[in-house]
């Protein structure tokens, strides 16, 4: 058996290539592996977003979990937990119920962390969530 070594493969999921470019607005319904460019929104509430350290994103992010490996640069509301990976670039706002920032994961921005999803904008909103105060990160 070779012992060559394998490209990083990010967890299970469809993935939208290394040369793929996207401008707009992404749908999915399952689990989801950016390792291209992408300039929009992102909406897959009940799904896992994992943005590939090859990834560029310039986006309004919704989803159930969001791992960044590569740049990140947006607002991001997450069900569940955020993680910002060693190597990752993440410039924005986070709204999440979770956050883990591994040593060398930059961020720049403000996290609001909640006990429950973040609310879908609604006319008539539902009353807020109860939260933790925010929290202003900068890390290098």
């Amino acid at each position: 058996m070779s012992s060559t070594s394998l490209p990083e493969v990010p967890r299970a999921g469809k993935a939208i290539g290394k040369n793929v470019v996207v401008k707009g607005e992404i749908q999915s319904r399952e689990d989801l592996v950016i390792e291209g460019e992408v300039q929009g929104t992102i909406e897959m509430v009940e799904h896992r977003l994992t943005v590939a350290a090859s990834a560029n994103l310039h986006a309004n992010v919704s989803a159930r979990e969001v791992e960044v490996l590569g740049a990140l640069e947006g607002k991001v509301e997450a069900v569940d937990k955020v993680y910002i990976r060693k190597g990752a670039n993440f410039v924005g706002d986070i709204h999440a119920a979770g956050i883990v920032i591994e040593d060398g994961g930059y961020i720049k921005g403000s996290v609001d962390l909640t006990m429950q999803p973040a609310p879908k904008r609604h006319a008539n909103p539902p009353p807020a969530p109860e939260h933790r105060p925010a929290l202003q990160v900068v890390a290098s």
